[in-house]
């Protein structure tokens, strides 16, 4: 179900991440840099819950159209693994003053399936799982006995050591994008 927030809620509280003042805002200070009353909000049902659940459906939705295309190319399974991290690796210095500016709690909230032992929400790794179970049929990837689980671990491997070296290290993207993906395409192989 979509969540309705509007855009300029949305491209706030995207901002206030950016500054790395999301986790602490309150619900004045998100309707403040929207540009709107703090009633508005509330009387169009923009509450903090609709506000995440929106930003977790915008971010999915800009990786999906990313990740559509290589999906469906030819080619074998892991050829498009490749590029679809390569993908995920651009989408991350993109988004990367977004993601950074998040504390953990809101990670949670927006990658994370809820409860405990929780995988990464579906509509960030189906991507991975389709291009495992793929590689397992065309045997040019492992088979995996729990391809969720593997596409969390694939995803969460990439996406975060991938900001982390950019932005700590600062690293290259191309020299980032070769050492996390060369390393995780190592343990996906046939």
């Amino acid at each position: 179900m979509a969540t309705t927030v509007s855009p300029p809620v949305l491209e706030a509280a995207r901002r206030l991440a950016a500054r790395d003042q999301l986790a602490g805002a309150s619900m004045d200070e998100i309707a403040r840099e929207a540009g709107v009353s703090r009633v508005t909000l509330y009387r169009r049902g923009e509450t903090r819950a609709a506000i995440f659940d929106a930003l977790r459906e915008q971010l999915a939705r800009e990786e999906r159209e990313l990740l559509l295309p290589i999906l469906a190319r030819d080619g074998d399974a892991r050829s498009r693994l490749i590029l679809a991290l390569e993908a995920l690796c651009e989408s991350r210095d993109a988004r990367s003053d977004l993601v950074a500016g998040l504390d953990a709690a809101a990670r949670n909230e927006l990658f994370h399936e809820p409860g405990d032992d929780a995988l990464t929400r579906s509509e960030f790794t189906a991507p991975i799982v389709r291009l495992l179970r793929d590689g397992a049929l065309d045997g040019s990837l492992r088979r995996f006995d729990d391809v969720e689980e593997a596409a969390t671990v694939l995803y969460n491997q990439v996406c975060w050591t991938y900001q982390h070296l950019r932005r700590d290290h600062r690293w290259t993207a191309e020299r980032a994008k070769r050492a996390v993906i060369d390393l995780a395409m190592t343990g996906a192989g046939a």
